[in-house]
């Protein structure tokens, strides 16, 4: 394929995520101030922000976001300064992918909660420490 035909094929896709490199040494990353997305060797990891400026919970798809609209079965996992450290919960991932923009909604059954929704822009890296618990 010459590359005006992979250019055109991309601007012709729903994501720039689609058209970006994702391999293990190249992540596609999605951030906002409350949340980080990574997608890495065909799995979703994220990082919630609690306050104090660390993530608290996180979460994990075991396959990469597609594009448009989807509804994805994971886990989130809740950190506390209690034994076991962490409990981990049943989770649906709601959301859509459009360019360089993501919308995800976070709904925990166990819990009766819901997360989000959050906004995400593609290309955005935020990292964050663990919340240290006393």
């Amino acid at each position: 394929m010459t590359p005006r035909l992979v250019t055109a094929a991309c601007l012709l896709s729903l994501s720039t995520a689609a058209c970006a490199s994702t391999g293990p040494d190249q992540p596609a990353m999605w951030g906002s101030s409350q949340l980080s997305l990574t997608v890495a060797d065909s799995r979703t990891t994220l990082q919630i922000v609690a306050s104090g400026g660390c993530y608290g919970s996180y979460g994990a798809i075991d396959q990469p976001i597609p594009s448009g609209s989807f509804t994805l079965t994971g886990t989130y996992t809740q950190l506390m300064g209690v034994y076991p450290g962490s409990i981990q919960y049943q989770a649906q991932y709601l959301g859509a992918v459009a360019g360089r923009h993501m919308t995800l909604t976070i709904g925990i059954p166990a819990l009766q909660q819901t997360l989000g929704p959050f906004s995400l822009t593609y290309g955005v890296n935020n990292t964050w420490p663990a919340c240290l618990y006393p």
